[in-house]
């Protein structure tokens, strides 16, 4: 089980020009803002994993023996998060 809080953040973006463009190959101009989101994953010792993304107001839980079972063929190899 992941054995402590995660906890990460980003950075805001604006796209100022050309955010269709980039699906062609072509140039955007993008900055990043003053402002972040986080994210935040914390074990609990009753099997469930709880996320939370505060600026947003959002909170789930989930049972980690349901996450262990997802397919995670598409991450390209074993990436295991979970003990």
């Amino acid at each position: 089980m992941l054995s402590e809080v995660l906890l990460v953040s980003a950075p805001g973006k604006v796209i100022l020009h050309g955010e269709h463009a980039v699906v062609h190959g072509k140039v955007a101009l993008a900055v990043s803002l003053n402002l972040r989101t986080f994210l935040r994953l914390q074990p609990h010792s009753n099997g469930k994993v709880d996320l939370s993304l505060p600026n947003i107001g959002i909170k789930r839980a989930w049972d980690v023996a349901r996450l262990q079972s997802l397919d995670t063929s598409f991450l390209g190899g074993p990436r295991r998060i979970w003990s």
